[in-house]
């Protein structure tokens, strides 16, 4: 790998499912303490970020996994968990918090694999012991899902921060009721060498989290 320059932009890599509102507080925070290094986001796939930190396309990635393999290290961020969201009359909203059993009688629309990973992979180990639910349709966004939903067609499950932030869409997020499902965004980067603009950006970055 090429020696780096402390001043050219930060090169992040951000795979689906982490969350926005943290991640624009992150980048006005870089902006207003290090403005002469910017950060210039890459949204890739879980597969295409993991093997761009490898061979150094990448200075840092953003994904909800603490898992990269041995080359690649992980830093916990910011905490979430799974909800649900759900169209602005369902009759679930009567729950504060819905058992999963009661919705049933929904159909759900399910995040497509690989694009989605490692949320899809989530979402389908936590059905994986729920065999009730029946299909609505497949997203690979937030913004197609909260259409999905919003228009009557299924329900959805994902992130409490990307729902929350969706309600202008007209869902509204619900907690799941029972075991609590987190979702922790982790900043990842290679063992070797040390940038001292990657370390700032994940002090920044953790103490939001804080």
């Amino acid at each position: 790998m090429l020696p780096r320059s402390d001043h050219l932009p930060l090169r992040i890599a951000v795979s689906f499912g982490v969350p926005w509102p943290p991640l624009a507080s992150l980048l006005a925070r870089q902006r207003a303490d290090e403005p002469q290094v910017p950060v210039r986001l890459h949204e890739v796939t879980l597969a295409e970020q993991l093997s761009g930190l490898e061979d150094g396309r990448y200075d840092g990635g953003l994904a909800l996994t603490d898992v990269p393999g041995s080359s690649l290290s992980a830093h916990p961020l910011w905490c979430d968990e799974l909800a649900l969201a759900l169209p602005l009359r369902s009759p679930l909203l009567a729950f504060a918090e819905v058992p999963l059993e009661e919705t049933a009688p929904y159909p759900l629309v399910r995040w497509c694999t690989p694009a989605c990973e490692p949320g899809s992979r989530l979402v389908d180990t936590l059905l994986g012991r729920h065999a009730f639910f029946s299909q609505a349709a497949y997203a690979r966004s937030y913004d197609l899902m909260a259409v999905l939903v919003a228009a009557g067609y299924g329900i959805g499950l994902g992130g409490s921060l990307h729902l929350t932030a969706s309600r202008k869409m007209n869902i509204v997020m619900r907690p799941l009721a029972g075991d609590r499902h987190p979702l922790t965004t982790y900043f990842l980067r290679a063992h070797s060498g040390t940038i001292a603009p990657v370390d700032r950006l994940v002090e920044r970055a953790q103490a939001l989290g804080a």
